[in-house]
């Protein structure tokens, strides 16, 4: 079974509450708060920047970042 996620921006906690209670029977679809708050990794001027060893960047979803910006949430079938 096929799960959806939806991921709503901190700024939208009516949009949030809203989805959360209409698909609170639907246990394929879970409703969260997007939980990202910016950069984790600060550095702090002492390090060199090559010394960042991630290899690329986990949350590169260009399309979800893109729609809980303009849209205030973004829609993701998991599989």
């Amino acid at each position: 079974m096929s799960q959806h996620l939806f991921i709503v921006s901190r700024q939208q906690a009516d949009l949030y509450s809203y989805l959360a209670r209409e698909f609170s029977e639907e246990p394929e679809v879970r409703v969260i708060l997007d939980r990202r708050q910016g950069e984790r990794r600060q550095g702090d001027g002492h390090a060199p920047e090559a010394a960042d060893r991630r290899q690329s960047e986990r949350r590169a979803n260009d399309e979800t970042r893109s729609q809980l910006t303009t849209v205030g949430y973004a829609f993701v079938r998991l599989i």
